[in-house]
């Protein structure tokens, strides 16, 4: 019985940890080709001196055209509004500073997109101001975050157009909402639009509010995009952590798809290949994803709003394959662009319902989320992350005690009867005949009763423990508390992984140590295939966040002590045994 419950720990310990590798830790990113000086901006959080447009004019053009393939979606019949009867146009291009306590946004007003969004409370891995706007759209692609993206000329003509901003050039957020409207007229084409965004100074969340008119006709389904990326990934530490994603919600579900697994198409007379495809409608929110951080677009009223993705793969030279990703949801009311810390998302779930669902903390997530509040709370009381995890695991080891040491006597008491159990099986050879097995069963049930040991205290405790212990390694995986968090010496980033590996050998190291003193009842073999497990998790953890491996570590002294101690206990109750079983035949020699 031992035997099958040593075989299912280890059975089970290895699929968690491959179901973890598989869902939540792709490949890492190939790098993307460096741009060439020129092409690249002096200061990555402002857009560069001849202007994003300008300077990506022909890449925005080519990547445009292809994102806009297909057929424009017809127009319902209406009451025709009036002609435009003028052009309304700024003279040239110009840049939008919206400045407040938590960010600072950059509207370029060529197609009224954004060009920057910096938190000033996060920074990114080379130690500025984090800009969720990545690179890659300002330096070769051009196409901005709230560009329309669809079939139709008149979209193309709109990306491309210089809007007239109805304020001033900064914009400082105060108390209350605050308005940002750029216009933009085209009498030739009878075409006008409007892009207002709605600012407040105290969270992350944007109001928006666009129409477009054509021929006399207002559009309805205008699709918005957010793209090509999110964030800025300047180390290939945090490679498994820049996954990039949708995830929407709607009806208690949350739908998925990556980016990364998406297969591409070639164009043909084009450098790209191409993915595209239609998620529906029906969704309260989605959300363009990574590990720490989201674009989040609400749907319009009634959830009717569409969504739609693209994805664009160019190749480059040596296989370096560079990605562009689009999000696209047809007439959002508000945006959240901003990190996937609970707090935050929390002050944001008026606008977004149930928002909190855009961190994923898979199985027992509620126990997840108690969890990460205890830590948080230690961390009030100890502003050092990587004690408050190593505080947090002896405060868990504490209450799972009575479980784990329940487990480990009942596996020590196991062993210690092997000799009387293999006697017993001895005894009854032939195991296929039915009735020697019934006799040989009664027996060793029998002798569980004698000796007071349930056969199955030793799993049942274990099955018990799972629940919390995933809910823990999932909390440290997601959790934006520790990201850019150090604990001491070598240790600088807790999201990370161990730069030299000390962590991730160190926890082998008490496997392996913890794997020796706990009692088995296999035979060689099977103790040899046990002794292999250390080796893989070492491999395994190698690349995960090293507040993971400082959890599991820690974890594993605080039960080699307890090993320690029951081993102690059985040795000592054994020996207390034997003297009895001794002074009784001495008592009945001298009879």
């Amino acid at each position: 019985m031992d035997t099958k419950k040593l075989i299912l720990a280890v059975v089970l310990s290895v699929a968690v940890l491959l179901a973890y590798q598989y869902f939540f830790v792709p490949k890492p990113a190939k790098p993307a080709p460096a741009a060439s000086p020129a092409a690249q901006p002096a200061d990555a959080s402002a857009p560069s001196a001849a202007g994003p447009g300008e300077a990506a004019a022909k890449g925005a053009a080519d990547i445009g055209s292809i994102l806009s393939q297909g057929e424009p979606t017809p127009v319902a019949a209406q009451q025709p509004l009036p002609a435009v009867d003028a052009d309304v146009a700024a003279a040239g291009e110009e840049t939008v500073v919206v400045d407040g306590p938590l960010f600072t946004a950059r509207f370029s007003n060529r197609g009224a997109g954004l060009v920057s969004f910096v938190l000033k409370r996060y920074k990114d891995d080379a130690g500025k101001p984090l800009d969720l706007v990545s690179a890659s759209a300002r330096d070769m692609s051009g196409f901005y975050p709230f560009y329309f993206l669809g079939a139709g000329e008149h979209y193309a003509a709109l990306n491309k157009a210089l809007f007239r901003p109805a304020g001033p050039a900064v914009v400082s957020l105060s108390q209350g909402r605050t308005e940002v409207v750029f216009e933009y007229a085209d009498a030739a084409r009878n075409l006008k639009a409007v892009k207002r965004f709605v600012f407040r100074p105290d969270r992350y969340v944007i109001g928006l509010d666009f129409q477009v008119t054509l021929a006399g006709q207002a559009l309805t389904d205008l699709p918005v995009a957010f793209g090509p990326d999110l964030e800025n990934n300047d180390s290939r530490d945090r490679a498994m952590m820049m996954r990039l994603k949708i995830a929407a919600w709607a009806n208690e579900k949350l739908q998925s798809l990556d980016f990364a697994r998406q297969k591409t198409q070639p164009q043909e007379g084009r450098s790209f290949a191409k993915a595209s495809g239609e998620m529906g409608t029906g969704f309260f929110w989605a959300a363009f994803e990574t590990h720490y951080f989201a674009a989040v677009l609400k749907s319009a009223p009634g959830n009717r709003s569409k969504l739609s993705w693209q994805t664009l793969l160019q190749p480059g030279t040596g296989g370096k394959n560079r990605l562009y990703s689009y999000m696209v949801l047809t007439d959002p009311t508000a945006a959240f662009v901003g990190p996937k810390d609970e707090k935050v998302l929390a002050a944001a779930e008026g606008e977004f319902p149930q928002l909190n669902k855009v961190i994923e903390y898979g199985w027992f997530g509620s126990l997840a989320k108690i969890m990460l509040k205890g830590i948080v709370w230690i961390h009030g009381l100890v502003p050092n992350y990587g004690w408050a995890i190593i505080l947090f695991t002896l405060f868990l080891k504490l209450v799972l005690f009575p479980l784990t040491y329940s487990s480990s006597v009942s596996m020590a008491k196991m062993q210690a009867l092997q000799p009387k159990l293999k006697a017993i099986q001895k005894k009854y050879k032939n195991n296929k005949d039915m009735e020697q097995r019934k006799q040989m069963n009664m027996e060793m049930m029998a002798l569980y009763k004698q000796e007071k040991v349930n056969p199955a205290g030793g799993c049942l405790p274990l099955l018990l423990q799972l629940p919390i212990l995933w809910g823990f390694f999932r909390l440290l995986a997601v959790s934006i508390n520790v990201r850019h968090e150090p604990w001491l010496l070598w240790i600088t980033d807790l999201s990370k992984k161990d730069p030299y590996y000390v962590l991730p050998i160190l926890m082998g190291v008490t496997q392996l140590i913890q794997q020796r003193m706990t009692p088995s009842t296999g035979d060689d073999t099977q103790r040899k295939l046990m002794y292999i497990l250390p080796f893989v998790m070492v491999v395994m953890f190698a690349s995960f966040p090293s507040g993971l491996n400082l959890y599991w570590c820690f974890s594993n002294v605080l039960q080699i002590g307890q090993q320690f101690l029951v081993n102690e206990k059985v040795y000592k109750q054994r020996k207390e045994e034997e003297r009895e079983l001794k002074a009784l035949k001495r008592k009945k020699g001298a009879k």
